[in-house]
């Protein structure tokens, strides 16, 4: 029979593992939009990932601003 300590350490293993995929997720979706946007996908999963996916939403959001703004600017000084 296993000893109380190894069921408490396999306990925290397993609920470890759950918090990572549920903390994991949301990043991974947030950095496949990211990169339908153009912007690459590991930087926005490590910024959602390291930070939280609340800020790599805004620094999402403040790429696409930047890039929309970069375009206009250049597509006004072109004509």
């Amino acid at each position: 029979m296993h000893s109380a300590s190894t069921f408490v350490l396999a306990s925290f293993w397993i609920i470890a593992g759950i918090l990572l995929l549920l903390w994991g997720m949301p990043c991974a979706v947030l950095a496949n939009r990211g990169a339908k946007q153009g912007s690459r996908f590991l930087t926005i999963f490590l910024i959602s990932f390291f930070l939280s996916p609340i800020a790599g939403l805004l620094f999402l959001s403040a790429a696409r601003s930047y890039r929309t703004t970069r375009v206009l600017s250049e597509t006004v000084s072109g004509s």
